[in-house]
């Protein structure tokens, strides 16, 4: 699997129907970084982990890492070919890396956040999952949500995620209510 830029094409930002091809691409590039980087872990996050959720053909992840300094694990994902775009300002401890691959002639970018097994990143992750997994008028709200931010600004991610923060906060809450 050969790993290339992040595509900034409008053609990748827009909200779609989920697609079973989703897994299949996060299938390859997990297996891909599992060969290649002892001591990390992928896991499948986002809208595209959830089966029928709506929304950018964006594959996220979390790459778990036991290394201490997460920032150390950048050198490792840009020697796969994973690399940072400039669009996207990693200012906290949390470094991001990014890259596009190739399956069944179509292209899909990848987003991988670097944390530690529990963070918010990951846990918070897994739990806002679990809560659109189960229920279904929030599954509603949040693709609503997301067809406001996108209609607002479909490019940038900061501003389409501030966008979309206070119906996560929303569902954040009941998270914690659980």
């Amino acid at each position: 699997m050969e790993l290339e830029r992040f595509d900034e094409g409008l053609q990748h930002r827009h909200i779609v129907a989920y697609d079973p091809i989703y897994s299949q691409v996060f299938a390859r590039v997990r297996d891909e970084v599992h060969a290649a980087l002892a001591g990390v872990e992928l896991v499948h996050i986002g809208s595209t982990a959830i089966v029928g959720l709506r929304g950018k053909p964006m594959i996220d992840a979390v790459a778990i890492t036991t290394r201490p300094d997460l920032r150390a694990e950048h050198p490792a994902f840009e020697g796969l070919g994973f690399h940072r775009r400039p669009v996207w300002v990693d200012t906290d401890e949390k470094p991001y890396v990014c890259a596009s691959v190739v399956l069944a002639g179509r292209r899909f970018n990848v987003n991988v956040h670097i944390c530690h097994r529990g963070d918010p990143v990951h846990a918070d992750s897994l739990a806002f999952m679990a809560m659109l997994d189960s229920r279904p008028d929030l599954r509603l709200k949040y693709e609503a949500a997301k067809d406001r931010a996108h209609a607002i600004d479909p490019v940038d991610p900061q501003v389409y995620n501030r966008e979309k923060e206070a119906v996560i906060r929303e569902i954040e809450a009941l998270i914690g209510r659980r």
